[in-house]
């Protein structure tokens, strides 16, 4: 977890010394579940107050410029910036609060309607990893008015996330605040409670992170197993809390690109973040800015390697497809060679027709050429004359086969040899160069093959395939055209998935026999594709649709579209497979 109780903290104190009193004028996306909102300070102009719940570098901060990202488009921020900008815009910033020290942040507004009526708004941050959100509230009746993230009852039992419902905050258990805990209650703590190392504190109380207590262990002198030395460390972090008295400080690694940042210095081997180099922490005047740079910082390199990541298993998939093609063609190239055996058994099949039973199952003849007999196979079904035409035939074909051949391996060689290649270059590209390079992908995939594999791979070519758990196929349309066609290709057992109430690629799973019963985990994965493949690949959970084939009906005159019966739901997170 990048973003602890302690660093939330220090974030809590400056917004309450930088931005409190400002006037809301906008609201703006900055990245998938990233909002921005603009606040016109006195004396100080315009600051941002940003707010993250990204799945992994969930944070809130401030700072003078307005970060980005990336410029993709994400539909539920943007429709969050839209109700936060409805709601907020004029609202003045009353502060912010940190609950009972945990990873949860309340950033309290009061507006005034057009209609002349006061509200109370609160905009809850609940900056816990995956499960990271913001709730905007109605103070005055502790209803939810919208939320980045919705969460109906099927994606959470505890409590239901949607405008309207009753704001409940995020499951705690049995943990306490650490800052209110009197002495005497943590002595009836710990005769109740066994504490074997530091860590232990953390199932007790709120916020402690393995960083913080390192550093708390590091101001008392003594093992915080110990609780009089866990009750002195309380009393430092509650001074430094109270009075504001936080040390900002950050570490760059020798290019100046910051490596780590937190609210106190600490020695290099406490910090969570490996750095290669100890290096003294650098002092800074503000946190929330430097916070803020660094996680987007962390978020673009994590973009650059899904993408690079993406791109490799793209292209080995590719290379992998080619391969198998290749081999083939030489397998090919190799019966072709045998050409001229099939032409001999068909004449020697005319020649001794007469002598050959047309209820035989083969024919045992004498080759004019060495003297020696042969068994030739005659085709069921069919007599001497036409198994005879049937060779005649396949030496035709095996003979233009033959000829034409050898340049379409030349040409296939080169595919993949330059595949190869363009691997390579991937593997060694830069953030600026890798953009370049999968500008050219599209085309350097586009190129057919000349032979009578060339139907074969443009059919195959509609679908994206991929292999899941228990080595299950599954096929993802490309498009519309193509998900009509998955359909008409699915088998009646067969799996099909579809996100559930958005727009997406038809995902099917092929079963291996009639009847079986599909691993749970093998529906999960296909259903991550399906979720991958839609307008919600950068939600963090999806509900997708699945049943079999056989009940799925594609809609008349509109491609791509479909009705479906018998389905059952699964919540997923959108990702591709591990290759």
């Amino acid at each position: 977890m990048f973003v602890d109780s302690f660093i939330l903290a220090a974030v809590v104190h400056e917004l309450n010394s930088v931005l409190k009193g400002g006037i809301v004028r906008s609201a703006k996306t900055v990245a998938p579940f990233g909002i921005a909102l603009s606040l016109q300070v006195r004396n100080k102009g315009k600051i941002w107050l940003i707010a993250s719940a990204h799945t992994r570098y969930a944070h809130i901060g401030w700072h003078h410029k307005l970060p980005k990202v990336n410029e993709v488009e994400h539909r539920e921020t943007e429709r969050f910036a839209e109700v936060l900008e409805r709601h907020l815009l004029q609202a003045r910033f009353l502060g912010a609060e940190q609950i009972d020290f945990d990873r949860l942040v309340v950033l309290h507004f009061f507006n005034i309607t057009p209609l002349g009526e006061r509200k109370r708004l609160a905009l809850w941050c609940e900056i816990m990893g995956k499960h990271s959100n913001l709730v905007l509230v109605d103070e005055d009746n502790g209803l939810i008015v919208d939320s980045l993230k919705h969460l109906p009852s099927s994606m959470n039992r505890y409590r239901e996330v949607l405008p309207g419902k009753p704001y409940l905050r995020p499951p705690s258990g049995d943990r306490k605040n650490p800052l209110t805990i009197g002495k005497d209650e943590l002595l009836q703590i710990t005769a109740t409670q066994q504490i074997s190392q530091p860590k232990d504190w953390a199932k007790i109380f709120f916020g402690m992170s393995d960083q913080l207590l390192r550093l708390m262990e590091q101001k008392v002198g003594e093992p915080l197993e110990n609780p009089d030395a866990f009750g002195r460390a309380l009393e430092w972090l509650r001074n430094i809390i109270e009075q504001g008295n936080f040390e900002p400080a950050i570490w760059k690694d020798e290019s100046g690109n910051i490596v780590c940042c937190y609210p106190f210095p600490v020695p290099s081997a406490s910090l969570q973040f490996a750095i290669t180099s100890p290096q003294s922490p650098i002092p800074s005047p503000h946190f929330a800015p430097t916070l803020i740079e660094w996680l987007n910082s962390l978020a673009k390199r994590e973009m650059f390697e899904q993408k690079h990541q993406s791109l490799l298993s793209n292209l080995k998939r590719n290379l992998q497809g080619l391969d198998r093609q290749l081999q083939e063609l030489k397998q090919r190239l190799q019966e072709a060679q045998e050409a001229e055996k099939f032409r001999k058994w068909g004449d020697l099949l005319l020649t001794f027709a007469h002598e050959i039973s047309n209820e035989a199952k083969e024919a045992v003849v004498t080759d004019y050429d060495s003297g020696q007999q042969i068994s030739i196979p005659l085709l069921e079904g069919k007599n001497v004359t036409e198994s005879a035409q049937y060779y005649f035939a396949l030496y035709r074909k095996l003979k233009n086969a033959a000829e034409t051949l050898p340049s379409v391996i030349e040409r296939q060689q080169k595919r993949v040899d330059d595949l190869r290649k363009l691997i390579e270059q991937v593997q060694a590209a830069n953030e600026s160069e890798l953009t370049e390079i999968a500008s050219k992908i599209p085309k350097a995939l586009t190129s057919t093959v000349e032979t009578s594999v060339k139907t074969q791979t443009e059919r195959n070519g509609d679908f994206l395939r991929f292999t899941v758990f228990g080595g299950y196929e599954v096929w993802v349309g490309r498009n519309a055209e193509a998900n009509s066609k998955l359909l008409r290709t699915a088998r009646p057992d067969d799996l099909w998935f579809h996100v559930k109430g958005a727009p997406g690629s038809h995902a099917l799973l092929r079963v291996q026999k009639r009847g079986e019963q599909i691993p749970q985990k093998a529906i999960e994965e296909a259903a991550q594709l399906a979720a991958y493949y839609s307008s919600r690949r950068t939600s963090s959970w999806v509900e997708v649709d699945y049943t079999r084939a056989k009940y799925v009906r594609p809609a008349k005159g509109q491609k791509g579209l479909a009705f479906y019966t018998n389905f059952k739901t699964v919540a997923v997170e959108p990702k591709l497979p591990n290759f």
